[in-house]
């Protein structure tokens, strides 16, 4: 336990710079985005936020968080400038130990930024009576998901694509696997809207977005992103620990 202590307060002190930049950047948006909150505009009695709005402001902040929280956070690069790449091959921790560390470094963003963005969802739907944490859950969850992935194939390409030839290979199977799960999460989402106004002048009808908002905030989507998710941490822990492995010449 002291090993992992050690080696997770290594990376987040690596990738302090990160997150101060990051954290930031999504305190800025956060405060943007709860002026009316803060100018008091659902004190008004009788009006009610529409729920596109919540959803807008929710999701917006959800995405963003997620995005912030997937990225990759430069602990590698930072390594191997530092010179502890080098240096860890003779050190007790195992390539195995590192790459496990370096997946609950990620962890730690990923619940910091998610609790963030719930805060802020608290907030948001107290004022504006309304649940918006399914929303929040499955949007951020699918925003970390997506960078994931984008830098989990990226690792995958850099480390076994000698060739172009090779590179090309991978980088199709990498661009059709993204279809393909893209595709399934489309199941659970997938709205028709129409093309024609309604009767009341709105391209979008309530109908549309309630089924939007309701499929977005359900709880087979959570099951099915967070399914997504756990397999995403398998393959970062498995890129990590190739990654450690390899002897850079």
């Amino acid at each position: 336990m002291k090993l992992y202590t050690s080696l997770i307060y290594r990376g987040l002190k690596l990738t302090r710079k990160h997150c101060i930049i990051m954290l930031i950047l999504f305190l800025l948006l956060s405060l943007l985005l709860l002026t009316p909150v803060m100018l008091g505009d659902f004190d008004k009695p009788g009006e009610k936020l529409p729920v596109e709005e919540v959803v807008f402001f929710v999701g917006i902040v959800s995405l963003v968080g997620g995005v912030m929280a997937g990225t990759n956070n430069g602990l590698q690069k930072a390594d191997i400038s530092s010179g502890w790449k080098r240096y860890s091959y003779v050190l007790p921790p195992t390539a195995k130990q590192q790459a496990m560390s370096d997946l609950l470094v990620e962890l730690c963003y990923i619940l910091f930024f998610g609790l963030l963005s719930a805060a802020y969802t608290w907030i948001y739907s107290a004022a504006a009576d309304y649940n918006a944490f399914g929303i929040m859950l499955n949007t951020f969850l699918g925003a970390v998901c997506a960078i994931m992935l984008i830098d989990i194939a990226y690792s995958y390409i850099i480390m076994f694509a000698k060739t172009k030839k090779d590179l090309g290979i991978i980088g199709i199977i990498a661009f059709f696997g993204a279809g393909v799960i893209l595709k399934v999460v489309g199941l659970f989402i997938n709205v028709d809207f129409p093309e024609q106004p309604n009767e009341d002048g709105d391209l979008i009808s309530d109908e549309a977005i309630n089924s939007f908002v309701t499929k977005l905030s359900s709880g087979k989507l959570t099951l099915c992103i967070f399914a997504v998710f756990v397999v995403l941490c398998v393959l970062f822990f498995l890129a990590m620990w190739r990654s450690h492995e390899r002897r850079e010449p």
